[in-house]
């Protein structure tokens, strides 16, 4: 490659950063734009953007110093790194059956990979424990980055796609012109778009692409299956080289039959169930503990809000000391009185609450403060969630209504199940 390699790196991240912004201006104005400047969220994802940004550093180091062979041996590692760190950072741990078809399906992929380059060691000669090691170092930070991604693009629920993208491609698109600066001064005298052709368009295009994409992913799947279709991804390459006459690529057998193998412990990982934890000897517990969530109450306002008033409701605000649910749930305030609860929506320790012990036309005049019962604990306790928020538009008294029957019949459901 004649053009410096963080060139494409700086052009796809801050091309993404000014399409985020172009679609959070076209369905939100100017308030979609804040969105994509929030200071949390900028702190929480332009951490993790550069982050990344280091990464695609060490790989710029790794690829120079390796041939493409060894480097996608060593590449299939993020597999086991990948659980390994789930297991460490969130608890999510692999069944015995899941540790031992990763650990198959490494050997097969680095098998595959050495079949189909022709020779183990790529070059024939020693490798540098140094190169090695920039390239274990690029895996452990790609595969952290896409654990902490999935944990935070999933918990930032109420925050639009594009914002959270945008706030993670401008610190990676900065941190990239750092590395740029500091790596490829060939770069920065020679110009930025120094040897750029079509086909470097073309990959900074599928730079783009393959950020969104893994991005998106990781919103809906998790990191340990994004990094299973990367793998699968060699697969279909080696499909497309052997088909098109472009390649003049040759079929094998063995590479072929390594290839189905690997497709085979791919479906058996997804086969495989995640662990139920069934405790030997389970003592009978109330109702409000059955898979709740408690957390402590901090304050309580019972004056609720002038929104919920116009809609026929009184309601409680309470803060407390721990995160809740993102939307709508139910669960029991003091551990006795069953309420339906609304998060808000720029503080999850802030929220909202219905009694469910009360109809609109016996309680409190509307406008007028809602009276605290009496609380033998200060806590509440979640029990389940309902749905997820919906714009304030869409409210209206029959959602609430709605709402409400959720709550009781999950709360009945879940009584009765912990009956003997």
């Amino acid at each position: 490659m004649l053009y410096a390699k963080n060139t494409v790196v700086v052009a796809a991240k801050v091309l993404i950063v000014v399409l985020m912004n172009a679609v959070a201006f076209a369905q939100g104005g100017w308030r979609g734009l804040r969105l994509c400047w929030q200071p949390r969220c900028l702190c929480v994802f332009g951490i993790i953007g550069a982050v990344y940004a280091f990464g695609d550093f060490l790989e710029m180091l790794s690829m120079a110093m390796l041939s493409g062979g060894v480097y996608q041996i060593l590449l299939q590692t993020k597999l086991l790194i990948t659980a390994a760190i789930l297991w460490y950072l969130k608890g999510t741990r692999q069944t015995p059956l899941q540790g031992h078809v990763l650990c198959s399906m490494f050997l097969a992929m680095s098998a595959f990979v050495v079949l189909d380059m022709g020779d183990a060691s790529g070059s024939g000669g020693s490798m540098s424990l140094g190169a090695i090691c920039a390239v274990m170092l690029k895996v452990a930070v790609s595969c952290y980055c896409a654990v902490l991604s999935e944990k935070y693009l999933k918990e930032f629920k109420s925050l639009p796609f594009y914002a959270k993208i945008s706030c993670l491609s401008s610190t990676w698109a900065l941190a990239s012109v750092i590395f740029l600066f500091v790596a490829e001064r060939k770069a920065v005298a020679n110009g930025f778009f120094a040897n750029w052709n079509m086909g470097t368009v073309l990959v900074v295009a599928s730079f783009i692409v393959k950020t969104l994409s893994t991005q998106y992913l990781l919103q809906k799947l998790d990191s340990v299956q994004k990094n299973i279709g990367e793998a699968l991804a060699v697969i279909v390459i080696y499909g497309a080289q052997v088909s098109l006459a472009y390649f003049d690529k040759s079929f094998e057998l063995s590479v072929f039959l390594l290839a189905v193998l690997v497709v085979a412990l791919v479906k058996t990982y997804l086969l495989s169930s995640a662990p139920k934890v069934t405790p030997e000897k389970e003592k009978p517990r109330r109702c409000p503990r059955a898979g709740a969530k408690k957390v402590n109450l901090v304050a309580v306002n019972p004056s609720g809000t002038p929104l919920m008033h116009q809609l026929g409701r009184n309601t409680i605000r309470c803060e407390v000391g721990d995160s809740l649910p993102d939307g709508v749930f139910y669960g029991m305030l003091g551990d006795v009185h069953p309420v339906c609860g609304n998060t808000h929506s720029d503080d999850p320790k802030k929220c909202e609450l219905m009694m469910l012990g009360e109809q609109a036309s016996t309680g409190p005049i509307m406008g007028e403060e809602a009276p605290v019962p009496h609380l033998l604990k200060q806590s509440l306790t979640v029990l389940g969630k309902i749905r997820d928020r919906v714009p304030k538009k869409d409210l209206s008294p029959t959602q609430f209504e709605h709402d409400i029957e959720e709550a009781r019949a999950g709360i009945s459901e879940l009584c009765l199940s912990t009956l003997p």
